[in-house]
């Protein structure tokens, strides 16, 4: 096989969008419930609308991770052993 379906730098990437989303989710939930408990309701739910956005995003990332190691994992398996 000339190279790599899914190439190992990818994979990194995914992982680094994974952790970056999961601190904004929280980051923006957070900072909502601030601002709700302040009296703030429209910005509350502006931000609460924000942070769903950013849950789908999450959630295709995970899948998008979740297929990208299948893949890899798969690739692998074909690979030779080097037992001798």
């Amino acid at each position: 096989m000339p190279g790599k379906m899914i190439p190992q730098r990818l994979l990194f990437l995914l992982i680094g969008v994974t952790i970056v989303l999961v601190l904004a989710v929280g980051a923006v939930l957070a900072f909502g419930a601030i601002l709700a408990a302040m009296g703030d309701e429209v910005g509350s739910r502006v931000l609460r609308w924000i942070a769903a956005g950013l849950g789908i995003l999450l959630a295709v990332d995970l899948m998008c991770l979740l297929l990208g190691l299948a893949v890899h994992a798969v690739e692998r398996s074909d690979e030779p052993t080097d037992e001798t």
